[in-house]
């Protein structure tokens, strides 16, 4: 591991540290202001948050520091540009459902093309995911290979009251089997094993929220593309949200995943 994915674990762990007793309480749900990007923050993101920003500033790193919680911090200069989003799936680690995780990434520009180191950890079973630019992606010390060879199940983030029912009829009657777990950069990252074949998009995300897990995917052989087309997916990295994407397991299923989606073009 690089000094920066050292620096990454050693905060996830004084994230379990602090946290790990919290999870699924009433004090994990304890309410603050909103956040930046216009969720409300709460115990547990806010304590994160702290954390990743305290051991930060202890290393005397030089960088910007682009956070779900409190938007941009520059801390001596305009990049590296550190992605975090302290808590993700965060209604899952509310509510106690094992699926939510730390994720954390470094960009040397303000786009997704400029990102070279990802850290991604499962707080709820410890997985620890992570990549560096054109040194493959690792799941718990080992290197990740995708074992997808066709698009049978498929993740999807974006699920609502409000979403269209013909498009989730759609997506059903495309593939065999539809999860919609809660924690946008886990989706990418078991997508990178071939835990799942597909991964939809469906509404405008956050930056903060796949910036890590978009390394790990693609350094694990797989791709992220716009929406219903073969043209890689890149992103700036701001406060607005981002279009909708989806990502394949292995880059080879792209042209596929498109022509089965296509009716919706």
């Amino acid at each position: 591991m690089n000094e920066y994915l050292e620096l990454f674990r050693d905060i996830s762990k004084t994230i379990e540290k602090n946290l790990g007793n919290i999870f699924g309480t009433k004090k994990a749900r304890k309410e603050f202001k909103k956040g930046s990007f216009g969720d409300v923050t709460v115990y547990i993101d806010k304590i994160a948050e702290d954390i990743i920003i305290e051991k930060i500033e202890k290393e005397n790193i030089k960088c910007s520091i682009l956070t779900e919680e409190s938007g941009w911090i520059e801390l001596g200069a305009k990049t590296p540009i550190v992605i975090v989003d302290p808590i993700d799936g965060s209604l899952n680690a509310k509510r106690g459902l094992p699926y939510f995780s730390f994720s954390i990434a470094l960009s040397s520009s303000n786009t997704t093309d400029g990102i070279f180191v990802g850290f991604v950890k499962n707080l709820s079973n410890k997985d620890e995911f992570y990549a560096q630019k054109n040194n493959g992606a690792f799941l718990n010390g080992n290197r990740i290979k995708p074992f997808s060879n066709a698009l049978n199940v498929v993740a999807v983030e974006g699920f609502k009251k409000k979403t269209d029912p013909e498009l989730i009829k759609f997506i059903f009657s495309k593939f065999n089997k539809v999860r919609q777990m809660g924690s946008l950069a886990l989706d990418l990252c078991y997508l990178a094993t071939g835990a799942f074949d597909a991964f939809l998009n469906i509404v405008d995300s956050r930056v903060v929220d796949y910036a890590a897990s978009k390394i790990i995917l693609e350094e694990a052989g797989g791709g992220v593309y716009e929406w219903i087309s073969n043209k890689p997916f890149v992103a700036d990295v701001v406060l607005d949200k981002s279009d909708r994407f989806f990502c394949v397991s292995k880059t080879e299923f792209a042209e596929e995943f498109v022509s089965i989606m296509g009716e919706l073009l």
